[in-house]
């Protein structure tokens, strides 16, 4: 869906991410969704459970952001976000299990940036990438769960 500019970057991003889980191409299972709050961390005690069609999520703004106009008097943002999402974390197995999941959404954002796949709301993307470690950035207590961080870096002209 096509809506001219009028989806914030916030929007757009979650979409384009949701279309990544429900393309089979990327492995993930079928209806997976995700829910993405804006500057908000999911809270611990809300991971997925097994075989759930939700993942809990927030996405972030980060303060690096770059906006510069161009001669055409257009502007090319790039721009930083962190994508948190929780995931179980109580055994060896959930810990590897949550590993893999990750390194699927590290390959399926590589392969539609790849591929030239990006969000279509009037903005010229020029791209979307990991661009850090993904790692466990906090733990319940119980060490039942934890809220893994994903550093995204994303490139657009308007």
């Amino acid at each position: 869906m096509e809506d001219n500019g009028q989806m914030t970057v916030y929007q757009s991003l979650a979409k384009w991410l949701n279309g990544l889980f429900a393309d089979p191409e990327n492995g993930f299972p079928p209806n997976l969704e995700v829910i993405t709050d804006l500057e908000l961390v999911p809270s611990l005690g809300n991971e997925n459970s097994p075989g759930s069609e939700v993942q809990n999520s927030g996405l972030f703004s980060n303060p690096n952001d770059r906006h510069v106009q161009r001669l055409a008097g257009d502007w090319r943002h790039v721009e930083f976000k962190t994508w948190y999402l929780v995931r179980r974390f109580a055994s060896m197995g959930e810990r590897v299990s949550a590993e893999d999941f990750l390194g699927k959404i590290r390959r399926a954002i590589q392969r539609a940036s790849r591929l030239g796949i990006m969000p279509r709301d009037g903005r010229q993307w020029r791209g979307i990438e990991v661009s850090g470690g993904i790692f466990p950035s906090r733990k319940s207590d119980d060490n039942k769960s934890a809220v893994y961080r994903i550093p995204l870096k994303i490139e657009y002209v308007e």
